[in-house]
């Protein structure tokens, strides 16, 4: 899939409901042999920062698709570094180009707390900055891959 393809596809899942982490990762993921449907499940708790405002979910989904494509099964000290550095180089272009990379910050609100949850949700802060975030990680991800 071309990479606009890539994040419309994402941006359509989020819109339908599914949280970051799945919008990013499940989008990649029949690439590598992942069936989309098992994608959707593994990153399913990972939206909202871990449910707790920790690192973006859609950092999170996006480094998910690293590890499919340049992670590694077979240790070995070389492979190890060379993921390591697309993993640091993702996180990199990420703070250029999102400045933040937990929820909680990019959002300004306590994901954790089920009534500033709701609060945002009423207000639009997730349709404000998710969408770009998304668009963002599927975007660099992409590149690097």
């Amino acid at each position: 899939m071309k990479e606009n393809d890539l994040v419309q596809a994402a941006l359509d899942l989020h819109q339908a409901g599914y949280n970051c982490a799945q919008s990013v990762f499940s989008v990649f993921a029949p690439d590598f042999g992942l069936a989309k449907e098992k994608s959707l499940m593994i990153a399913s708790c990972f939206g909202g920062g871990m449910r707790m405002g920790s690192v973006c979910g859609a950092l999170t989904g996006a480094l998910m698709v690293l590890g499919l494509a340049k992670g590694f099964s077979v240790y070995s000290p070389e492979i190890k570094a060379d993921s390591e550095t697309h993993a640091t180089q993702f996180i990199g272009i990420w703070k250029e180009q999102v400045g933040e990379i937990n929820c909680r910050d990019i959002l300004d609100v306590d994901v954790s707390d089920p009534e500033q949850r709701q609060l945002a949700k009423q207000n639009g802060v997730f349709d404000a900055h998710c969408p770009d975030c998304i668009e963002k990680a599927v975007r660099i991800v992409s590149r690097l891959i």
